[in-house]
C-alpha cells in the first residue's frame, strides 16, 4: 500500500512507460485498485494505454485540488488515471494537494505517480512519496544526474533504481558496475537492466500493456517489475 513516485530529473529516460508497468502490475496480477498521476502534461499515460480523453483542459488534476468537478479515467480492470490539466500549479495549492491525495488514499491501494519537474508540484510529490523508483540510462550524464539526486533526497525513499533501453555495450556494462558498487553501499536496489527490445516498441505501437501479452520473451521484463515491487513491499 502507498505511494509510488518514478522520478528523474532528466527527461527521456522512461518514466512514463515505467510508471504505467508498474502501476498495472498491481492492478492485474494482484487485482488491487490503483491510481496514476502525473505532472506531465502530454499526458502519454494515454497514448499508451490506447485511452482517448477528448478535452485534457479541465476535470483533471488540479480541477480535483480545487474541489471542482474531476473525472477519474479507467484505463483498464482495477486500473486508473487522472489527468494533468496543463497549467502551472500554485504554490498556495500545496495543503490543498495533500488533502486531496488524502481521500484518493482512501479510495485506491495503491497511487503510482508519474513525475517530471517542470509544473510545480515536484517538491510535493517526493514529500509524500512513501517510495522512489528512479529509471536512468547507463551513461555519464544520466548516472550522475540519478546520483545528484540521490544526495537530495530521503534514502529510506529510494527503493530502486531502474536502468532502461539498455543495448549490450561494454560502457553500459561500465556504468551498471559502477552504479551496483555505490548503490550496494547505500543499500539501494538496482534491477537488472531492460533492454531495447523490438517486442517493447511493438506493444506501445500497440496499445498493449506488459501484462496483457503472452509473449514468453517478455518474462525477463515482467521480472524486473515484479523484482521492482518486492523491494516496495519489502518481501
Amino acid at each position: 500500500m502507498g505511494i509510488i513516485l518514478v522520478k528523474n530529473n532528466k527527461g527521456g529516460v522512461g518514466k512514463t512507460y515505467i510508471t504505467l508497468q508498474l502501476a498495472a502490475y498491481k492492478a492485474f496480477i494482484k487485482d488491487r485498485k490503483t491510481l496514476i498521476l502525473t505532472s506531465d502534461s502530454q499526458n502519454d499515460i494515454l497514448k499508451f494505454a490506447g485511452v482517448k480523453v477528448d478535452d485534457t483542459s479541465k476535470f483533471g488534476l488540479e480541477d480535483f485540488i480545487e474541489g471542482k468537478s474531476y473525472k477519474i479515467k479507467k484505463l483498464r480492470e482495477n486500473l486508473f488515471f487522472l489527468h494533468l490539466q496543463g497549467y502551472k500549479i500554485k504554490n498556495s495549492f500545496n495543503e490543498s494537494f495533500k488533502k486531496a491525495i488524502n481521500i484518493l488514499k482512501e479510495e485506491f491501494d495503491y497511487i503510482v505517480i508519474d513525475g517530471s519537474p517542470v509544473m510545480g508540484l515536484d517538491n510535493l510529490f517526493i514529500e509524500i512519496a512513501d517510495h522512489i523508483v528512479i529509471p536512468t540510462f547507463l551513461d555519464n550524464i544520466t548516472t550522475h544526474s540519478v546520483l545528484s539526486m540521490l544526495k537530495k533526497v530521503d534514502l529510506n525513499k529510494v527503493k530502486a533504481i531502474v536502468p532502461n533501453r539498455i543495448g549490450r555495450t561494454k560502457l553500459e556494462k561500465e556504468y551498471y558496475d559502477f552504479l551496483n558498487k555505490k548503490l550496494s553501499v547505500q543499500g539501494i536496489h538496482l534491477s537488472f537492466p531492460i533492454p531495447q527490445l523490438g517486442l517493447i516498441s511493438k506493444l506501445i505501437d500497440n496499445e498493449t500493456l506488459l501484462w496483457e501479452s503472452k509473449a514468453q520473451k517478455l518474462d525477463y521484463i515482467k521480472g524486473i517489475f515484479i523484482s521492482i515491487w518486492r523491494e516496495i513491499d519489502n518481501e
